[in-house]
């Protein structure tokens, strides 16, 4: 028996129906993976002025870090969130000696990072929720030693639990003229004694990591033209920067006894005497900027 009309008008918007249902549903699937700024700002705040982060989103983390270091001020034009003073150190690696400088901005940037990491809910009390970002900078040859000044801070894509984080490889856009990696930064909880050093996590990435900045960098763990790797920086909870010159040789030996040994000596990166010491103190410029 032939169908009725009406029979085939009800099939026909039946199918119309589904088709503009499944439009939609793959435009709202697509969506957030377009727009992860857009998804990390709908997350709201854990406080005023601090966004609230997701463990397990990536780039929504790193969209948003970016938009708050975008808005920290520069001392002498809009010093409204910057108060720091800059700071520099030194590193003696391979018998050439690096002065390392932060501008005070690049310092009141740590600064946000760290306030951002420490404010996550659920880490318990003495806990927070990692970050870690690159420093890129550029180094100008003078008599005596190198001036490595700091251009940039850069959070790459990453997810975390209370006292890990995971680097997403996400192409990162390119370094600017003369740019280059010099070191790393990472939050730690806890205090200075307990979680001052660089664990046994990071020392993984500095053998395994990899880095794309626009095709440049690459595997950490070879020679590169754009990798003039200095410093890691360790900030605790309860504490201040813990610099370490990244000698890739000792690293790389502390590295093999924590995998082999039933201990993993980090402590002794700061142990005076130790053949794994690292620890570099920074000093505050009391003039200004740097």
């Amino acid at each position: 028996m032939p169908a009725s009309p009406f029979f085939c008008c009800s099939l026909y918007l039946a199918a119309g129906l589904t088709l503009v249902i499944a439009s939609q549903m793959r435009v709202e699937n697509a969506e957030p993976e377009r727009r992860p700024l857009v998804r990390a700002l709908a997350r709201g705040e854990v406080e005023p002025g601090v966004p609230r982060l997701d463990p397990d989103d990536g780039l929504g983390n790193a969209a948003v870090l970016k938009l708050q270091l975008g808005e920290v001020g520069t001392p002498g034009l809009d010093e409204s969130d910057c108060r720091a003073q800059a700071r520099s150190f030194t590193v003696l690696l391979d018998g050439r000696l690096s002065r390392v400088r932060f501008g005070a901005r690049a310092v009141c940037q740590l600064r946000r990072l760290k306030r951002i990491s420490v404010a996550q809910p659920g880490f318990g009390h003495r806990g927070l929720g990692e970050v870690a970002a690159f420093v890129l900078g550029r180094r100008t040859l003078t008599e005596g030693a190198d001036e490595v000044d700091v251009t940039r801070i850069v959070v790459p894509p990453f997810k975390f639990t209370g006292d890990t984080v995971h680097l997403l490889d996400v192409d990162l856009g390119p370094l600017l003229p003369n740019e280059k990696f010099i070191g790393t930064y990472h939050t730690h909880p806890e205090g200075d004694y307990e979680q001052g050093v660089l664990s046994m996590t990071d020392l993984r990435y500095i053998n395994y990591g990899f880095i794309d900045f626009h095709g440049q960098v690459g595997s950490l763990a070879r020679a590169s033209a754009d990798l003039d790797w200095l410093f890691d920086i360790v900030e605790p909870r309860d504490g201040d920067w813990n610099v370490y010159a990244h000698d890739r040789k000792r690293l790389s030996e502390l590295f093999d006894e924590c995998n082999s040994e039933a201990t993993c000596p980090v402590d002794n990166l700061r142990l005076t005497g130790s053949r794994y010491y690292l620890f570099t103190r920074f000093y505050d410029d009391r003039q200004g900027v740097l």
